[in-house]
């Protein structure tokens, strides 16, 4: 059986897309043959597509993608004041 899970994020603006997505992408490489990951970001839209062999990997692969998203909009907040929100 093949999962795929899709994660649309939608940023602030393209400047924090962008970050958001050369903070994720290294960490996203290099990972078990039986799992793809792929990110395509446009405009303030960052897209995450996850496919595996089982739903239990699809899902815990989506969840830590989620957990690395809510650390970066953290960082950011702290680093760009509180009117500075990731998302729109």
């Amino acid at each position: 059986m093949k999962v795929s899970v899709l994660l649309t994020l939608t940023c602030k603006d393209p400047d924090a897309r962008r970050r958001l997505q050369s903070v994720l992408s290294p960490d996203n490489e290099g990972g078990p043959r039986a799992l793809k990951l792929s990110a395509a970001g446009a405009g303030s839209a960052l897209k995450f597509k996850v496919e595996a062999d089982s739903a239990q990997t699809a899902i815990s692969t989506a969840l830590s993608i989620l957990r690395d998203v809510r650390l970066f909009e953290e960082v950011w907040l702290l680093s760009h004041g509180s009117n500075a929100g990731v998302r729109g």
